[in-house]
This record gives structure tokens, sequence and C-alpha cells, in this order.
């Protein structure tokens, strides 16, 4: 990697085939004095494509200038192409170039593109990231919505304090030794929300869009048990003499200090496990290690491989993250993330994407790039929104 040029970065990174170690070269090459002027005109040589006429209008300095601020302050600069091999090595370059420049656009500012752009793509009505709101539900079936409570404690839960922190979290506090008995509550996010909680125990858990965790308000002596459905990410506060277990779906894993991702959500075929660091037990057998992921299907196989950690962690992240991803599988995390009903049209199968996308785009831009790949095209009717081929939606 020591003799490559910038350029060779540039147009492998367009193309989606730099590594995760080349893509952080690239970024730090960018913020080099020396490639401030070459990335500009590798840009405007992308923008002159005619086919592309519709970007004209962007600056590629200015553009490089909010590229190069933005990996300095190691954000994501996504990328987007098809997985599948083009049938022409030049037109496919074009085509992964333009969408790569476009979501590279989406994530320099969206208030700096639609005061750019001639004529700006509309999001699809109310389906923006972030709309929904988490609920925690008490013992008694209260409702509390969490971005309307104010900080400081909301309530109280058997011998412990529910407490709403100034960054935004839910912890719980125990102000007594007292033996009052279970008491379950229930955090959820709706589609478009994430949300962090620490547990009783200390342990902290990220919970992914239209996903639930029930558990108790003080965790009784013998062992800590949680359910889940939908996605989370626990980093688990070690104890040995009270294991950590985690339901979901038919599966249950076992830790006693540890970091791991649980996927579990009820239109997905199979609940996956995937070990970050330290050691869990799955159904109460295999013992996994890090990197490790446990698929239990509905057979009830249950299947070790390793996956692309980038891509299963990529939620947590704030980005997408697809590595040759089937085409319904991306759509089933749009529709989670941007609440969006989503229906297909035509052949779809064996349509793979791959690529890092932010969260932060709107779902109108994340579809216009997905389209500039010319592999599928979207309709977009209120809130649903039908997948079809390229080629078959002309």
């Amino acid at each position: 990697m020591s003799e490559v040029t910038f350029e060779e970065l540039f147009r492998r990174y367009m193309s989606g085939a730099l590594s995760a170690g080349e893509i952080r070269l690239f970024r730090s090459m960018a913020l080099r004095p020396e490639n401030k002027a070459k990335l500009s005109q590798l840009l405007q040589e992308a923008f002159d494509d005619p086919e592309y006429a519709e970007h004209a209008d962007f600056d590629a300095g200015e553009m490089a200038e909010e590229i190069m601020m933005k990996a300095k302050q190691s954000e994501v600069i996504p990328v987007l192409h098809p997985a599948r091999k083009p049938i022409v090595a030049r037109s496919w370059f074009k085509y992964a170039a333009a969408a790569a420049i476009f979501l590279l656009l989406l994530a320099v500012s969206w208030e700096w593109n639609t005061r750019k752009r001639k004529n700006p793509v509309a999001p699809v009505a109310q389906t923006e990231q972030g709309t929904a709101r988490p609920v925690l539900i008490l013992g008694d079936g209260t409702r509390i919505a969490l971005d309307s409570a104010a900080n400081g404690a909301i309530a109280q839960q058997g011998s412990a304090q529910v407490i709403k922190l100034a960054n935004g979290q839910l912890a719980y506090k125990q102000f007594s030794q007292e033996n009052t008995g279970l008491v379950y509550n229930t955090m959820q996010t709706p589609n478009g929300c994430l949300y962090q909680l620490i547990l009783p125990d200390g342990s902290h858990v990220w919970l992914n869009a239209a996903s639930s965790i029930r558990y108790p308000a003080a965790f009784p002596d013998n062992k800590r048990m949680v359910e889940v459905s939908g996605e989370a990410y626990f980093d688990i506060a070690k104890d040995d003499k009270k294991p950590f277990i985690v339901t979901a779906k038919g599966m249950e894993v076992q830790v006693l200090g540890t970091a791991f991702n649980i996927m579990a959500y009820a239109d997905e075929d199979a609940v996956k496990t995937t070990l970050v660091q330290g050691a869990v037990k799955v159904n109460a057998g295999r013992v996994l290690h890090p990197g490790e992921q446990a698929v239990l299907g509905v057979s009830g196989e249950l299947v070790i491989n390793k996956p692309a950690m980038e891509e299963i962690l990529g939620w947590k992240n704030g980005e997408f993250n697809f590595k040759e991803t089937n085409i319904s599988t991306i759509m089933r995390q749009v529709s989670r993330w941007y609440d969006v009903e989503v229906k297909y049209e035509g052949d779809m199968s064996g349509i793979e994407l791959s690529g890092i996308v932010a969260r932060t785009a709107t779902i109108s831009q994340l579809l216009k790039a997905l389209e500039l790949t010319k592999i599928v095209r979207f309709k977009i009717q209120g809130r649903t929104i039908t997948v079809m081929p390229y080629h078959e939606a002309n």
C-alpha cells in the first residue's frame, strides 16, 4: 500500500474495492494539502460525465473541503455499489462512481445539499429517521415517553429508582436492599429510533429500531435474565457469581462478562448472536469465541460462522453497512429505520449490494443513491415503497 497513488485509491474507493484499512488510508491522504486540488479535480471529472449532468451544479472544490472536514471528524464517508459483476467494466465504474459521489454529498451536509441542488429530491412524507419515540413500560403497565420526560428520577420500581440521565440514557439506582420481589420493566424502541439503557447491574444495552428488552428493575441474587426482541448490543458487567442470560426467539445466550450483538426480529428467518469480546455459551452448548456468530434457523439447527463484524455492528455505529447483502434484507432494515412499507415487483432474485451509508441520510437520499447503481428502481406512494429491477421499471 505504500506506493499506491491517491488517484488509484479514489477510483477503487468509488468502486467499493477498498478494505477497511485502505479506506482509512484514503481518508488520511485526503487530508494532505497536496491532495486537496486532486480531490476536487477527480470529483469534477465525475460530475462532468453527461450521464450525470443533474449534478453539474455542484462546486467540486467546496465539496472536497467538506469531505476533508468530515474526514477530520472521523465521520463515515459512505459508498454504495452493486455487488454482482458488471457486464461492462467501464460502465460499472461510472455507475459506482455516481452512486458513491451522490452519497459522499449526502454525508457532507444535507443543508448544503438542498441549497446547491437545482432540483432536490423531496423526501417521503415523515419518513426521516429519528421521528419515532422510545417508551419505558413500568411494572404496573404505565408507559413513559422518554423523549418528553425530564432528567432525573422518573419512577420508583421496587427497591430501585429509574433515572433519566443528562445524556438521554436510562439507568437504575438501588436505594434499598430490601427484597420487594421482582418488578419487570420493558424498554421499547419503535421504527426509526435507537436508545441506550444501563441495566440495574451496570451492564450497557444499545437497542436498535423496532426492538424491546424486558428486565427486572433489580436482579435477584442467583442470576441476571433479560428477554429481547428485535436487535440489541450488550456490554455486560462481569459478575462471576451471577451469570447473565439473554433469551430471544428460541435462543438462550449465557455470559459472565462480555460484549455481543443479538438479532431476533420477527420478520427475519434466523436468530443471530455475534460475539465481539469475551465468551458466551449458546443454548447451553456451543461456546462462541470473538468474531464468531451463532445462527439459529427455523429448523432449529444451530450453525456457527464468522461474519463481517463491521456489517453486524453497522447500526450501532450509525450506518447501514452492507456486504453482498440481498436487496430484501437491505429493505427490511430500511423499513424499520424509516417506518415504511416495502413491496416488490418483478424478479429481484440475485440482486445484492455492498456499501456503507450513514443513517443520517433521508430515505429519499438513500433510494436515489440505490437507483444510481442502475440495478434497482423505486416507486413511492405515500408511505409505501415498491422495489423493482431497474430496467423492468423503464
